[in-house]
């Protein structure tokens, strides 16, 4: 009995602003289910019909006829069938608005987490790259340095080359001189030189050959042998 008061009640205030709507079967209204509610679907518009089944607040319901305090509706699942107007309304329930801001919260939140893990990448990619460039400053700086050694490597290496040719020209330079004095002097005297020589070599024959005979003679007591 009380239930049927309260159902009475929220049908006269509810549909104090739609008893003269009809609808046209070519300006179908929708309407939502009215919130905290499980709103039966009668076969025919009397509650003590069939109930085909029960909708949840917040079910949009396509409006396809109005008669009385009944409104014939699609229901999503595509069941037709009759409802209470009263407990019908032109805006979503609060459940339901409440559900699409949490899905949109949620969906903010996982632009955020892609956005934080975006930026978590670039800033990854930012330390990289600044790395890099400090790595590829420090190479350059170590290129200069190699070419630097190399070049005064080059300059010590041609010095000592010079150092070397020089002493090889001064050690021949050096080398010979007394020859190429000689070789002068014979080629000035060697008419007056030869001669000298030929006497040296008989001068020093003829005493050898003193000495020679000298030391056979004392051996065999004067006695001249040959």
């Amino acid at each position: 009995m009380l239930k049927n008061i309260i159902l009475a009640i929220a049908l006269v205030v509810q549909t104090g602003s739609v008893l003269a709507q009809e609808i046209d079967a070519d300006n179908r209204d929708r309407q939502y289910v009215t919130d905290q509610l499980r709103l039966s679907l009668y076969a025919q518009p009397d509650e003590s019909s069939q109930t085909l089944r029960y909708l949840s607040s917040g079910d949009l319901l396509l409006i396809e006829e109005l008669s009385g305090a009944y409104a014939l509706v699609t229901a999503p699942d595509e069941t037709k069938g009759w409802v209470k107007r009263g407990f019908l309304v032109t805006r979503p329930t609060s459940n339901l608005l409440l559900k699409q801001e949490q899905g949109k919260v949620k969906n903010l939140e996982l632009e955020i987490a892609k956005l934080s893990n975006s930026k978590i990448v670039i800033d990854q990619y930012e330390k990289d790259m600044d790395g890099l460039v400090v790595k590829m400053e420090a190479l350059e700086d170590e290129n200069l340095q190699a070419a630097e050694s190399i070049a005064q490597l080059q300059r010590e290496m041609s010095d000592r080359e010079r150092e070397l040719e020089q002493k090889m020209e001064l050690e021949n330079e050096n080398k010979f001189p007394t020859l190429i004095v000689l070789w002068q002097v014979l080629q000035a005297y060697w008419q007056a030189i030869v001669p000298i020589i030929i006497g040296i070599i008989l001068l020093s024959f003829l005493v050898s050959k003193v000495i020679v005979e000298t030391r056979i003679k004392s051996k065999f007591h004067g006695i001249k042998i040959w």
